[in-house]
């Protein structure tokens, strides 16, 4: 007896995905490429293919938010939810961010076993999400990687489901970004 199975695959059009921007981490990859990014929403989109995206969240420290803004246009993060993490002075007058990767995670972790997405990708070079990339795989959903302009090691190329290396020249001519 014929029949359907409700085991087939969805197209993957139909999967709802959400992606994590880990903005300690590229940012300063941004910048030594002489990169501008004008719509971090758009690198989500790309991110994800022909996913449904649900949202795209921007982990990051408030000194660094605002000198990717003046980076990348007051604009650059529309359409994004931004998460902050806590800053810690240092005696040079910088500061150092602590606790993003930690908010990165607990999101991550949190939307998978919510069932809010069937993908997630994290856009890092960072090996410290390599366990929660697991993790979440552990609630049933896809994970995928995408290093901007700088490969991500072994480690988390194997922790996911997809990983994408995007090179400056080719987030230039998919119209993500451009040289400063």
């Amino acid at each position: 007896m014929g029949g359907f199975s409700s085991t087939a695959p969805q197209p993957i059009s139909y999967e709802r995905a959400m992606v994590f921007i880990d903005g300690s981490n590229i940012f300063p990859n941004l910048r030594e490429f002489n990169l501008v990014v004008p719509n971090f929403y758009k690198l989500g989109r790309f991110a994800i293919g022909s996913r449904q995206l649900t949202r795209v969240y921007v982990y990051t420290s408030e000194e660094k938010l605002e000198s990717a803004k003046t980076s990348n246009g007051q604009e650059c993060f529309s359409g994004c939810r931004i998460v902050l993490g806590d800053s810690i002075p240092l005696n040079n007058g910088g500061h150092r961010e602590k606790g993003v990767d930690a908010l990165l995670v607990a999101d991550l972790v949190y939307h998978a076993a919510m069932k809010n997405f069937q993908y997630a990708v994290v856009i890092s070079n960072d090996t410290d999400f390599a366990v929660a990339l697991k993790r979440v795989e552990d609630f049933g959903c896809r994970t995928g990687v995408v290093s901007v302009v700088k490969k991500a090691s072994q480690r988390l190329i194997d922790a996911c489901d997809d990983f994408q290396f995007v090179n400056d020249s080719a987030l230039c001519q998919a119209g993500i970004a451009r040289i400063a």
